[in-house]
């Protein structure tokens, strides 16, 4: 048969053998102008992309640490613990699992 005497071909893998160095996890894209950025240099820019104004969402850690003077902020009443006054159903579940993901009271 014709198929037979077919060769097969060999499939050359065409990535390059040399994978550029690019550090992970040191840029972030912004959600208005699609710019990539260098995440120091949005941090050092007050969480603000410089191209385009765009402003990044902020923890409260990261909010106080940008308004308030070094080693000025305290905090109290850690142990101080939330009720549910409007009887939302699964409450205590959310709550449990923010407090989980964010690792905060």
């Amino acid at each position: 048969m014709i198929v037979d005497k077919i060769k097969k071909r060999e499939i050359k893998d065409l990535r390059p053998t040399n994978p550029v160095d690019i550090p992970v996890g040191k840029w972030v894209k912004c959600d208005k102008c699609k710019e990539i950025l260098y995440k120091d240099a949005v941090r050092e820019n007050f969480s603000v992309c410089p191209n385009c104004g765009h402003h990044f969402r902020l923890s409260s850690r990261r909010r106080i640490e940008q308004i308030a003077d070094a080693g000025s902020f305290e905090e109290f009443d850690l142990k101080l613990n939330t009720v549910n006054p409007l009887n939302m159903e699964e409450y205590a579940k959310k709550l449990a699992g923010l407090r989980e993901k964010t690792r905060l009271r």
